[in-house]
Formats: C-alpha cells, sequence, structure tokens
C-alpha cells in the first residue's frame, strides 16, 4: 500500500538512501529535484505537494530554500508535521527557532552520518511524525514495540 506522499526535502548526497528506505516502508517520497511546472513557482508547487503530504521530512542542514518553503507550508497546514533533521556539529539556521512555537513541527532529529540516519529512520523520524499525524486525525498514536 502506498501512503499519502511524503515530502522529502535534503542535500542531494543524502538523498537516495532516504527515498530507498522511505519505499521500504511503504511511502512515495516526493523530492522537489524537478523543474518547476510553467504555470506555478517554485513555493506554490511545493506547497501544493506539502498539502498532500502524510508529513514533511526537512533537513536544514545547509538551508538555503527550506526557510521560505517553511515559511509557507508551517503555518497552513497543522495537520501535516514536519519533522527536522540537522547534521550534528551544524547549526539551525537563524529564524528556525520562529517554527519551534508550532506544535506539528517537531524535534529536530539530529544524526552523526548518512547512515546513522537511515538506520535510525523509523525511530526518529516517521513515527514522530506518524504518531503526530495520528493524533491530529483522532487515532490512537501507535504503541512502542
Amino acid at each position: 500500500m502506498i501512503r499519502t506522499p511524503t515530502s522529502v526535502r535534503t542535500s542531494a548526497r543524502r538523498t537516495s538512501a532516504k527515498r530507498t528506505e522511505l519505499r521500504k516502508r511503504n511511502y512515495l517520497p516526493i523530492l522537489f529535484d524537478f523543474s518547476v511546472p510553467a504555470t506555478r513557482d517554485i513555493t506554490e508547487t511545493i506547497s501544493l505537494l506539502a498539502r498532500m503530504a502524510r508529513f514533511v521530512v526537512a533537513d536544514i542542514t545547509d538551508a538555503k530554500s527550506i526557510p521560505q518553503e517553511l515559511a509557507v507550508i508551517v503555518p497552513d497546514l497543522p495537520s501535516v508535521p514536519v519533522q527536522p533533521l540537522l547534521l550534528e556539529g551544524s547549526a539551525e539556521y537563524g529564524m528556525f527557532e520562529h517554527f519551534k512555537r508550532y506544535p506539528w513541527v517537531l524535534e529536530t532529529y539530529r544524526y552523526a552520518s548518512s547512515e546513522r540516519l537511515i538506520a535510525g529512520l523509523a525511530e526518529h523520524v516517521i513515527d514522530p511524525a506518524e504518531d503526530y499525524a495520528r493524533s491530529v486525525r483522532g487515532a490512537t498514536p501507535r504503541s512502542p514495540d
């Protein structure tokens, strides 16, 4: 079963393994790495994809366009949890603290390496996002194994 799409925004070198791991777990990861449609700008396209997503995973390491994208996604989509990721040793970008006041922006998961991120994807990224998504929809969060 393919669940509602998940938007994944990350640097290129960390992307492939995350996509593969999400697919193994029956998600359809969507990475915005294609040409912008002639009828929409980038921000509008990102917003549209986020509105279809079950949750958004945003790697804020080396953030460039993510601040603008989160500014459009976070305030308007309380039913779409955002799971931030950050490479250990990196700092959150200056204005990210603003988004922490929204309960659907989950605690930032700091990972030591791409390998550690993939190994902890279920526990530290997918499960917290799914738990929040279930709680918003009135379903019981999963029970810990």
